[in-house]
């Protein structure tokens, strides 16, 4: 999975994340929401600049994660302005400046991960960053990745919080 990802080159990685943001951004929860979370690619995950940038554009407010390495949790920061970020954790961008929101106000959350199958479950990066945040919270959750990270069936543990929705860069998959 993480091999495939990374064989990907920045050509492909651009065509297939183009065909992810266009059908983020015909999904109508996403374009129903006024208040998004958005994760900050790295790795090869599909890019999610030009999300963020059209989330701002469009006038929704923009939640981003700061990875808390001593806590392992992520805190939550709005943004006004792709400008605002610089490398922070893990070389993940992130606000230089942090002002503080509250998952409660999150209406649809994007999450990232090494692979996902139809049932929802996830695998992340091992530290259950984003299982700590998805516990309990209301929002719409939607997972981003390429077609070949997607299977019919992960190991799944029950601390492990499930995605609503997957997007790749062929369809829109409802769990």
């Amino acid at each position: 999975m993480r091999a495939a990802r990374r064989s990907l080159t920045a050509d492909e990685v651009e065509e297939k994340s183009a065909k992810i943001q266009t059908l983020l951004f015909s999904y109508e929860k996403y374009k129903s929401a006024e208040t998004v979370m958005l994760y900050l690619s790295s790795f090869k995950e599909p890019s999610t600049e030009e999300i963020v940038r059209g989330a701002l554009k469009s006038g929704k407010r923009v939640i981003v994660p700061v990875s808390d390495t001593k806590t392992e949790t992520i805190e939550l920061s709005y943004i006004d302005s792709f400008d605002e970020l610089k490398k922070g954790a893990y070389g993940i961008l992130e606000p230089k400046l942090i002002k503080s929101a509250f998952a409660e106000d999150i209406e649809f959350i994007l999450i990232p991960g090494i692979a996902f199958d139809r049932q929802g479950h996830r695998i992340g990066f091992g530290k259950g960053y984003y299982d700590k945040l998805l516990y309990g919270l209301n929002a719409e959750k939607t997972a981003l990745c390429y077609e070949f990270q997607l299977f019919n069936e992960i190991p799944s543990d029950a601390h492990d919080e499930p995605v609503n929705t997957i997007i790749t860069e062929e369809r829109i998959y409802a769990v």
